[in-house]
């Protein structure tokens, strides 16, 4: 691995590290011209690897270096919290995987694990393949189309049938959690204002989307359990193992159905946007980048001819996992990782105080050029299997799209062969093109995670 040295400023307090001052971003308008993104990427290259700044008086430390990130993952993770968005979102999500704190999380997550072992999700590759079919079936040739809104319904049917064993097929299901889904990204600002708490009982229209949002999936998710109830047993499902697992390690026995809840709350909302997200990017992508998409194809079509996949058929998909790699270097879902700091320690020779943020952003690291040299091209090959060295070369935290560490996402495996099973399937029976006119960069909306700002249209051609 080769090493890069930390490039730390030194701020004009020896307290704190270089960064901006909140008073020249609020005077200057940046800080509202700015999105997140793009205020982290310009922090990141005007003072370096660890970046000091105050937002309504909290203390944020942006850590751009996969050395520092590392150690925030994986060695000083004991000594953090989930992120204030994550905390108050607690509100929305309940006590889930994203928002539990020790020892609850690891409980939890204990009980989960055995849903997403190897073998549960090979289970799920006939799902994933079924589906990414039946979605591009209902594309007409030589139509423009809103592909993200199809991701998103696509992701909505894998995970609702994989981990509910629950066939959503209506229009009206898929409104109704599309619609609580968007409903909860818009909690995002609302969320790391200050008195966000006395907001979210205010009778504002995006909070009374939240709460129908709420109301939908609870009539959904809480349905399911009482049915489970009724008709106990493994269907092979989360639902089913969340419902049947003992804790044998600790002694609180089984999940109440409040607990069962909010897990399946929290995959259904981040298993279904994420993966629609990634999708999305790698889609317009191909669009843009014609020979990949014509590399892409030939490789699905001599794995899979002209049946569905299956899970056997992921291994054997080797170009197609490199280019859902390379698309979520370039627009990671999970496009930034925050902490709350629960107590006093040191970073680079710099004390950080309890109750400061730290952030560790995906969108940064994947970017820089130290380790992607020019970072912002589209290239597939920097993931080859044939190319381990060059991989091997760069540090393991400059590719971090599933975090690390306990809390590294527990869907991972089922996120990778959602994502190449079904590029495979669609690039194998479509062409797809940008339109003429069409942007050459495309817009992103950086909320609780990245999606495309304006949808992704592109033109779809059948082929022969």
């Amino acid at each position: 691995m080769t090493e890069v040295a930390l490039d730390i400023h030194p701020g004009r307090s020896k307290r704190y590290p270089a960064g901006p001052s909140f008073l020249s971003r609020f005077l200057t308008g940046r800080m509202f011209r700015q999105t997140a993104v793009e205020s982290m990427v310009e922090s990141a290259r005007r003072y370096g690897d660890l970046v000091h700044y105050t937002v309504f008086g909290r203390h944020i430390y942006q850590l751009n270096h996969p050395e520092l990130i590392e150690d925030f993952l994986i060695k000083d993770a004991g000594k953090h919290h989930r992120g204030i968005v994550m905390q108050r979102s607690k509100t929305v999500l309940g006590e889930g995987l994203l928002t539990s704190e020790e020892p609850l999380h690891m409980r939890q997550r204990r009980l989960a694990q055995p849903a997403f072992l190897r073998h549960r999700i090979a289970n799920y590759g006939e799902v994933i393949g079924e589906n990414a079919a039946a979605i591009s079936q209902s594309w007409k040739h030589g139509s423009i189309r809103d592909v993200h809104d199809d991701m998103l319904e696509l992701a909505l049917r894998i995970v609702g049938k994989c981990l509910f064993d629950l066939d959503v097929q209506s229009h009206e299901e898929v409104k109704k959690v599309s619609a609580a889904v968007d409903a909860f990204m818009g909690f995002l600002p609302l969320a790391i204002l200050p008195f966000s708490e006395q907001i979210q009982r205010l009778p504002l229209p995006a909070m009374k989307r939240i709460r129908k949002g709420q109301a939908d999936l609870d009539t959904i998710i809480y349905g399911m359990i009482q049915e489970r109830r009724r008709s106990p047993g493994d269907r092979g499902d989360l639902l089913s193992m969340l419902m049947e697992a003992v804790d044998t390690e600790g002694s609180s026995g089984r999940m109440s159905d409040q607990q069962v809840h909010d897990e399946c709350l929290t995959i259904m909302l981040a298993g279904h946007e994420t993966t629609a997200n990634a999708l999305s990017f790698a889609l317009w992508l191909l669009a843009k980048y014609p020979e990949v998409q014509a590399r892409l194809c030939e490789e699905a079509r001599m794995v899979l001819g002209d049946r569905a996949p299956t899970a056997a058929d992921y291994s054997r998909l080797p170009y197609t996992t490199q280019v859902f790699s390379e698309t979520m270097r370039l627009y990671p879902p999970v496009w930034v990782i925050a902490r709350s700091c629960v107590e006093s320690y040191e970073i680079a020779g710099y004390a950080i105080a309890k109750g400061a943020v730290l952030i560790a952003p995906q969108f940064v690291v994947h970017r820089d050029e130290r380790f992607y040299p020019d970072p912002l091209r589209f290239d597939p090959e920097r993931f080859a299997v044939d190319k381990k060295e060059t991989v091997r070369s760069r540090p393991r935290f400059a590719f971090f799209p599933f975090a690390a560490g306990s809390r590294q996402c527990i869907g991972e495996g089922l996120a990778w062969m959602e994502g190449v099973l079904s590029l495979a399937t669609i690039v194998r029976d479509w062409r797809l093109g940008l339109p003429a006119g069409a942007p050459t960069q495309i817009a992103v909306n950086p909320a609780i995670s990245l999606r495309p700002k304006d949808g992704v249209r592109l033109m779809v051609e059948r082929r022969g």
